[in-house]
């Protein structure tokens, strides 16, 4: 069976014991998935899911920010996300006068929502195969570096005539390790306006503690707009921009959710890895989880002191730690749920079981008889590699300031094309960036430990010893805005340069640059090898899986997953139920610690029941429904994403999974991997009740 024929089986076939793993590509549902998801218990069709000829459910699937899914829930562009996914730009709305962080915000009206500069939306149009465009000219015998060229060339062509011939963007992505490509024609729209945003009281409630764990009662959620040009295109802000009119947008069911009811969701995973071999899950859990969870640990400390500390810290951090935090405790759930699998073992049976397959034939042992032991041998030789690349990323990157030193690179780049020294002033934004951005004293301590750190473990250098640090701190010019604006303001040329050549932070950053610039590069050479040999290597699982379904890795495209409400029992003597409600958030509200300090208004609307709607009965008393778990299979990307019923209405916002079952970007295990579902009926008693909005929600399509 030749490659084309390989992968044309691995699409087409689906088997109901793989039902809650997997993360499917929508257009091909109707072919792989849509019997049995409706033998699960779903209600509509694959084509009501994608389809190209006229609306259908993608068409209120976006891509949020830069790494985020959100979901449009009104016929004027009203979108919902995750409020962890607009934390950031709700940061750059607030200040210590204007703390919407803190205390939340609610536009009374359209004419009252806030600009977010910066933030984005994309939709994708369509989805097209283009495996044969891409590959044309690749060539048996070619190298490694040979093909990707002819195939980058191909994609770079490609890209450029779909935009020039449909006016959208297009993407080519790569599948199954460039087995399989497809181009995603997308429209972004830039202006973006704030709607209603809870405080940290809600939408960050339960904070680092709670992240990733069950029973959670974060309300996580966001609710932005928008807003379109003539012809309801994409447009530069502008007053006179008006709400985007959407091809489709979702239907909200506030009927609620029971256990084992069918529940999918629709959003953009961003990476996962489920077909590494034993030695990639080795690299994980022996060099890259350790590494990162212990820097980010030290880096989080001396950041949460800080904030803690003083009202002007905890503005200028909370994005940064909260991305921060995010990761930390998610790599320490995977290593935990990796141990409990016995990952690599389980790995190497399956590994040798294949292997004893390709030993029956000379045809299978002459393809991939050496296939493991060549994977082996390029992880072995890049293991110091791998190790350096982690502390350059999470210690010496760690640094804002040694970091802002490539704010030179760009302003030595405008002096070198400029004609005239007269508006060297302009570049002074390019500067600032670390003073507006960074605290000097949290981010010299920051820099004192995990430098340490690096001098210990990868080796000594200059640059990391404790008195050029100090130095560097005390004497960067960075770490000033006068010491900026008396370089700004010379105006010979070689005294510029002169005076940035001499700046410690500028040669810290060139030097560490340069170091992982040289590392990077090995490491790519050797990600060409392996992605050669996992090409290779997944030939020979479907041949030798024959029968069963595969599914490509997360990469950022517009994915479905489904599964069940339900909960899990993740150890001995532990049982996660699959609800919890405003109950046991009041039950866990602690005004002495910030990340349990829940609002009055919140508290005032528990003590009178004011639920309207969204109440329900549970042990007898009323309450408001606040997350429920699912078996869907979702990972970093699918926060906002749509969590929907058997009809394709909406029933919660994913921004979620519980810790234990955090390996599931590696290894899938439908016995503890859940996914964390907001559920709706709480989102809409926020806005409606706590942020007194009730125009936002009356503005959605909304079922019973």
């Amino acid at each position: 069976m030749n490659v084309k024929l390989i992968f044309l089986a691995l699409f087409l076939y689906t088997g109901t014991a793989f039902g809650k793993e997997g993360m499917w590509l929508p257009f091909l549902l109707e072919k792989m998935n849509e019997k049995d998801m409706q033998g699960m218990g779903m209600k509509i069709k694959a084509r009501d899911i994608y389809d190209i000829n006229q609306g259908s459910l993608k068409d209120a699937v976006v891509i949020f920010g830069g790494g985020c899914t959100g979901e449009v829930v009104s016929n004027q562009g009203l979108v919902i996300t995750n409020h962890h996914c607009g934390y950031s730009a709700v940061q750059g709305l607030s200040s210590v006068s204007h703390d919407y962080l803190s205390n939340g915000f609610w536009a009374k009206n359209q004419q009252e929502e806030l600009p977010c500069p910066g933030l984005s939306v994309t939709f994708i149009i369509r989805i097209d195969d283009v495996t044969a465009q891409v590959k044309n000219g690749v060539l048996a015998g070619m190298s490694d570096s040979a093909k990707t060229q002819v195939r980058n060339g191909n994609i770079e062509k490609l890209q450029k005539r779909y935009k020039d011939s449909t006016g959208y963007d297009a993407l080519v992505k790569s599948f199954f390790y460039d087995n399989t490509f497809y181009l995603f024609m997308t429209e972004k729209y830039t202006d973006i306006r704030l709607v209603g945003f809870p405080p940290n009281g809600i939408g960050k409630f339960g904070g680092d503690t709670d992240n990733w764990a069950w029973p959670r009662h974060t309300g996580d959620f966001g609710v932005f707009r928008i807003y379109a040009g003539k012809g309801n295109k994409p447009a530069p802000y502008a007053v006179d921009n008006k709400p985007f009119v959407p091809r489709r947008s979702f239907t909200i069911n506030i009927g609620g959710v029971k256990e084992n009811d069918f529940t999918w969701v629709y959003g953009f995973p961003g990476r996962t890895t489920e077909y590494l071999s034993s030695d990639g899950v080795a690299e994980v859990m022996n060099i890259s989880d350790p590494i990162r969870i212990a820097l980010r640990e030290a880096r989080l400390g001396i950041m949460d002191e800080a904030m803690r500390r003083e009202k002007s810290l905890f503005i200028k951090y909370a994005a940064k730690q909260a991305g921060i935090a995010n990761y930390y405790k998610k790599w320490k759930g995977e290593l935990l749920g990796l141990r409990i699998n016995e990952a690599i073992d389980k790995k190497k049976k399956q590994e040798a079981e294949l292997m004893q397959w390709v030993a029956a034939t000379p045809e299978r042992k002459s393809a991939y008889g050496t296939l493991l032991q060549d994977m082996q041998s390029i992880y072995k030789s890049q293991k110091e590699r791998v190790k350096r690349n982690e502390y350059f990323n999470e210690a010496i990157w760690a640094s804002d300031l040694v970091k802002s030193g490539s704010a030179y690179k760009s302003v030595l780049k405008w002096i070198d094309t400029c004609k005239s020294l007269d508006s060297l002033s302009t570049q002074k934004s390019t500067l600032m960036g670390f003073l507006q951005g960074s605290d000097v004293e949290t981010d010299k301590k920051i820099t004192q430990t995990l430098y340490a750190t690096y001098h210990a473990n990868i080796g000594a250098t200059s640059y990391t010893d404790y008195d050029y640090i100090n130095r560097m701190y005390s004497s960067s010019l960075l770490t000033s805005e006068e010491k900026i604006d008396v370089l700004l303001s010379l105006n010979k040329k070689e005294d510029i340069l002169e005076l940035i050549a001499l700046d410690p932070a500028y040669k810290a950053w060139k030097y560490f640059d340069s170091l992982q610039t040289e590392n990077a590069n090995a490491l790519r050479k050797n990600q060409l090898l392996l992605t050669a040999c996992y090409e290779k290597y997944l030939q020979a699982l479907q041949l030798y899986r024959s029968g069963k379904a595969f599914y490509p890795d997360a990469n950022s495209t517009l994915r479905v997953t489904y599964g069940k409400v339900e909960g899990v029992t993740p150890a001995d003597g532990m049982k996660y139920t699959f609800q919890c409600t405003l109950d046991g958030a009041v039950q866990k509200s602690n005004d002495e610690v910030e990340e349990f300090r829940m609002p009055e208004g919140l508290k005032a609307l528990y003590r009178t029941k004011d639920y309207g709607r969204y109440a329900i009965t549970v042990n007898g008393k009323p309450t408001v429904p606040l997350a429920f778990l699912a078996s869907n299979h979702t990972t970093g990307g699918n926060s906002g994403s749509p969590v929907l019923n058997a009809k394709g209405e909406m029933i919660g916002t994913n921004f979620d999974r519980i810790w234990e079952g955090t390996m599931s970007d590696i290894l899938f295990d439908p016995n503890l991997c859940r996914n964390v579902v907001l559920d709706v009926r709480y989102t809409l008693f926020i806005i409606e009740k706590f942020g007194k909005a009730k125009w936002i929600v009356d503005e959605m399509n909304i079922v019973p």
